[in-house]
């Protein structure tokens, strides 16, 4: 697997995101994945350009969250106006069953 360099900034920040919002630390979640206390810190600042895919489905399943959630990062390079706007214009519909799936998928993901 060989990531541009933007897509691998993303990858390391999306992987520190959901590392903190689980409440591990760097050196929690290396040790928790069996590859020593400083792995993830050097995924995380690059010095391991990226994981094989074993180490990366390894971290996923410590985190709890799927292997594509550690590469989907739309958003996180925008700013919270450019977020809003994004959102207000993805809602600023009259139809009623896309705006239904909308409020659908933000219940889903707030719970």
């Amino acid at each position: 697997m060989s990531l541009t360099p933007s897509d691998a900034r993303l990858f390391r920040e999306r992987l520190a995101s959901l590392r903190k919002s689980k409440g591990y630390t760097q050196a929690s979640l290396s040790e928790a994945i069996g590859k020593g206390e400083k792995y993830v810190s050097r995924v995380e600042t690059g010095e391991i350009d990226t994981p094989p895919l074993d180490t990366i489905a390894d971290i996923a399943k410590q985190i709890e969250v799927a292997i594509a959630d550690l590469f989907f990062t739309a958003g996180m390079e925008n700013t919270a106006d450019d977020l809003r706007a994004k959102i207000h214009k993805l809602v600023a519909t009259d139809d009623l069953p896309t705006l239904r799936r909308y409020y659908r998928l933000l219940l889903v993901s707030t719970e």
